[in-house]
């Protein structure tokens, strides 16, 4: 009866194990947020875009962030909105 108790035990922690490395291991899909302008504005967005990359990484409470973290980050782009 013990053993029979330890074995699935040890049969629980496997599949409980394996579930969290299947989470850590798949890659997350890239957000991308996209920015809907005029084509008139469409170069003012892409080097406000630019500048805004330029800048350093900060936390919500404007803490800058000491490791890179920025793959996190959603990718923002300007599109042409359709009219």
């Amino acid at each position: 009866m013990r053993r029979t108790a330890l074995t699935a035990a040890a049969l629980t922690c496997v599949a409980a194990a394996s579930f969290a490395a299947t989470n850590v291991l798949q890659a997350p899909e890239a957000e991308v947020i996209e920015i809907e302008v005029s084509a008139a504005e469409l170069n003012d967005c892409r080097e406000t875009l630019a500048q805004v990359a330029q800048s350093p990484a900060v936390a919500d409470n404007g803490s800058p962030l000491f490791f890179d973290r920025t793959q996190d980050l959603p990718s923002v782009q300007c599109v042409v909105a359709e009219a």
